[in-house]
């Protein structure tokens, strides 16, 4: 039997020590320092984590898609650093350390986040230039860009903005996670499904996994905002209540929420299970998911 928590922290190690090395070396130093900053702030890695979780269910893994998860994880930290600007959710904290915009100031953290952007697809393209990975690297880049832009996660971060003080339903909510938390996820999982090679129809089952882990997540997510401390989370909390967005907790209550999360997660654990191959880390990381303090 796996021990989760021990394959996590290994897979956290290794992605830290390769996102790092694939920053330029040729980038004016103040704007290496400001990615740097924003990327060793540390994290759950769970966007990269899921890519080789999803890979090395399918097939054996090599160096080429840890670096290729690492893309997962330059399109999140960039997201992270625009959606804590001024503009946008205007938070000072992020991983337990001041945001990049109050350390390198609003101009910086803007490069910096848009730097991480290319740098990910940039990272796909090195990836496709090895040999039998160019049609791969296409459909990965594919995702991505769906992934994050505008029908993904910058479509949700639009809606949800448009969403504050507004009583929404339950299924806009959804949308709003499905786009702005969710989309990123699925991708993750994906992508890391397309290096191993894997079927239409397996992928079918990844997506399927992935979606109901995605929204489980954002559920948990609302509820920390609400129950979590800034100690734990490493952000400030209250924050949706004080913007009153319309969240999972608000709409169904606390209680019913985390039932919504559970039934995700069970949904997510009969979709894997119908691989023909050993799911026991993705089942891990969907349990850890629903299980997490921060």
């Amino acid at each position: 039997m796996v021990n989760i928590d021990q394959y996590l922290q290994e897979k956290r190690g290794i992605i830290n020590a390769a996102l790092l090395k694939q920053l330029p070396d040729q980038a004016p130093s103040s704007l290496s320092d400001a990615m740097r900053y924003s990327l060793e702030a540390g994290g759950k890695r769970l966007r990269p984590i899921l890519t080789i979780a999803a890979a090395e269910t399918i097939s054996e893994i090599d160096d080429s898609i840890v670096n290729l998860a690492c893309a997962l994880e330059y399109i999140h930290t960039y997201s992270l650093i625009h959606d804590d600007l001024p503009a946008m959710d205007d938070s000072n904290l992020r991983r337990g350390v001041p945001t990049c915009h109050c350390v390198y100031g609003d101009a910086m953290a803007i490069l910096a986040g848009d730097a991480l952007l290319t740098l990910a697809f940039a990272t796909v393209a090195c990836y496709g230039q090895m040999e039998g990975n160019a049609t791969k690297a296409a459909e990965i880049a594919t995702q991505l860009s769906e992934a994050a832009g505008m029908n993904g996660m910058i479509g949700g971060q639009v809606l949800d903005l448009e969403a504050e003080g507004k009583d929404l339903t339950v299924q806009e909510v959804e949308r709003i996670s499905e786009l702005k938390t969710g989309a990123l996820l699925r991708a993750s999982v994906i992508c890391g499904g397309i290096a191993a090679g894997a079927a239409e129809s397996e992928l079918g089952k990844l997506k399927i996994y992935a979606d109901n882990i995605g929204t489980a997540f954002q559920i948990i997510d609302d509820l920390l905002d609400c129950e979590g401390t800034t100690e734990e989370l490493g952000k400030p909390t209250g924050a949706d209540l004080e913007k009153a967005k319309a969240t999972y907790p608000a709409l169904l209550g606390t209680v019913k929420a985390r039932e919504k999360a559970i039934e995700l997660y069970e949904k997510s654990i009969i979709a894997v299970k119908e691989l023909k191959y050993d799911t026991e880390i993705l089942e891990g990381i969907a349990r850890k998911i629903i299980e997490r303090k921060s």
